[in-house]
């Protein structure tokens, strides 16, 4: 092989493999074969064999490579007939003589912007056909004006780089079929994200009891890009509740980004909310788009808003009020068009008051505030929830029938203060129908028992187990003997401390299993407590 031809062949191999985008590899192919093959346009084509369906996907003139999208579909004509194309070999077809040509001529000629030549116009075309995979076949054209353009040393030149135009068409065919199967997964997973959003935003429990005020309000608010102030407790299911605002607003095709502000450490604060260039920290080695930047057209969800410091609080303020931001290390400013929902389970006021947040930053914030009441304040809630997440964890169980709740049940639920409101009444449920695949019995006594503590914040009298009357009972008399030094009898006996007849006291002692030992030396070693 000559130099000349080795060249070549590294050439064509370079300017094909130089790039991904079909288009721009083409482009740069078409500049080098010009040099040996006359041409004015090269292009790329798929073609179906069992629809008889030929597809055009790139081409590439002197000026410039496109994507195009072109489907000829052929009646009639033996497109790999003998007088056309055939598998693997370098044929040259005549506008005048190809009925190839012709039926793909006329499919251009019905176009406004034709990109092949005038009407009368004779061009010729040297190609080569390859499998993909039945029943698809893909093709590699050269296409020049005029008739008999192409010779015998033309052919030879294709012949010779066959092998990597045929290589290369293939990586950037499976490439664009990659890009276009990812982008598939995108969209199916968009459509589903969107679908369970949805779904979850119909199926919040206590929209016609407990939550109707606040539904009341969201459907008020939603249609409107005001910011909206979330608060409650936690566990009352404030990302649930942002969820159907942005899918009742019509920002719900875009997206909605989550902010956890209390998850984001300080020294990252910056770069994870408005974004850094390339090269702007150690580690920033490419160009990154922050969650307002992502939200742009959509809704940014700012969950946990008290978490973030005073300094975080500022710039957050700016950006509120501007819209406008620089990414680290960026020079030229980004416009944003979000729609703010946050959410604490804080008191801000009174974080104002402390000066812990900037009360410029509440006012923004605070436009239209919505309160989720915790569980306990809507019981009437309890019964629907409780049978829902029945429901959901005995499916996640696979069980094979959903347990039903008792109306003892139900008063248990409801007699409980609910410190962990909706999440911890679904932690509750699954741990019942866990409990009840060793006894087939579900029962929360035990398990709310076991749940209960105190927080100094809550009203002790809700939280604090109410002890029984026949424990009281056993305490009162265990205290009475104490005193009495054990003497059941007489003037400075129990009976007498307690204004009871001595048989009665006995008989009640003997019931609540109070039993003095007979031979102690001191009033303490002398009762038996249980």
């Amino acid at each position: 092989m000559s130099e000349k031809n080795q060249r070549l062949i590294q050439d064509i191999t370079m300017s094909l493999y130089s790039s991904l985008d079909l288009e721009k590899s083409l482009h740069k192919t078409l500049l080098l074969l010009k040099e040996y093959v006359p041409s004015d346009l090269v292009h790329v084509f798929t073609y179906d064999i069992r629809k008889n369906l030929l597809s055009y996907l790139a081409e590439a003139t002197e000026k410039k490579g496109v994507l195009i999208d072109e489907k000829i579909k052929f009646e009639n004509i033996d497109v790999f007939g003998p007088e056309d194309i055939r598998l693997n070999e370098v044929v040259v077809l005549k506008s005048s003589e190809s009925s190839v040509l012709q039926k793909i001529r006329m499919h251009f000629e019905k176009k406004v912007n034709s990109r092949l030549f005038n009407s009368g116009e004779d061009f010729s075309v040297m190609l080569i056909a390859f499998d993909i995979v039945l029943p698809l076949i893909g093709g590699f054209g050269m296409v020049a004006k005029g008739l008999d353009i192409f010779d015998e040393t033309h052919i030879k030149i294709m012949q010779l780089v066959k092998r990597q135009l045929v290589g290369a068409v293939l990586n950037l065919l499976h490439h664009r079929e990659v890009l276009r199967k990812n982008e598939e997964l995108s969209r199916e997973k968009e459509f589903l994200e969107y679908s369970l959003e949805n779904v979850s935003a119909k199926e919040i429990i206590g929209t016609d009891k407990g939550l109707k005020n606040v539904f009341n309000l969201i459907n008020q608010v939603a249609c409107l890009d005001s910011p909206v102030l979330i608060s409650g407790e936690t566990g009352t299911g404030k990302e649930l509740f942002a969820n159907a605002i942005h899918k009742m607003s019509h920002r719900r095709k875009e997206k909605m980004v989550k902010v956890n502000c209390g998850a984001i450490p300080e020294s990252l604060m910056d770069s994870e909310l408005f974004g850094h260039e390339k090269g702007a920290f150690t580690g920033a080695f490419t160009r990154k788009r922050g969650f307002f930047e992502q939200a742009d057209k959509g809704t940014v969800f700012l969950d946990e808003i008290g978490e973030l410091s005073l300094g975080a609080q500022a710039k957050l303020l700016r950006v509120l009020q501007t819209m406008e931001f620089h990414r680290v290390g960026g020079s030229s400013p980004v416009m944003v068009n979000v729609r703010v929902i946050a959410a604490t389970n804080r008191d801000l006021l009174k974080m104002v008051k402390e000066k812990r947040f900037r009360k410029d930053l509440w006012f923004r914030l605070n436009v239209f505030p919505i309160y989720i009441p915790p569980l306990r304040q809507r019981k009437e809630d309890i019964k629907d929830l409780a049978e829902y997440f029945m429901k959901k964890k005995s499916c996640e169980m696979n069980l094979e029938k959903t347990p039903e709740i008792t109306e003892s049940s139900v008063i248990q639920l409801e007699n409980y203060y609910w410190p962990g409101n909706v999440r911890e009444l679904e932690n509750i449920i699954e741990r019942s129908l866990i409990l009840r695949m060793n006894n087939g019995l579900v029962s929360f006594e035990n398990i709310l028992s076991a749940s209960s503590f105190t927080e100094k914040n809550e009203p002790a009298g809700n939280l604090k187990k109410f002890d029984t009357l026949e424990n009281m009972t056993r305490l009162h008399i265990k205290k009475a003997l104490e005193i009495s030094g054990c003497k059941i009898e007489g003037k400075d006996g129990a009976a007498r401390l307690l204004g009871m007849n001595p048989s009665t006291l006995r008989s009640k002692m003997k019931k609540l299993g109070i039993v003095l030992k007979k031979h102690a030396r001191y009033p303490e070693d002398e009762m038996n407590a249980f």
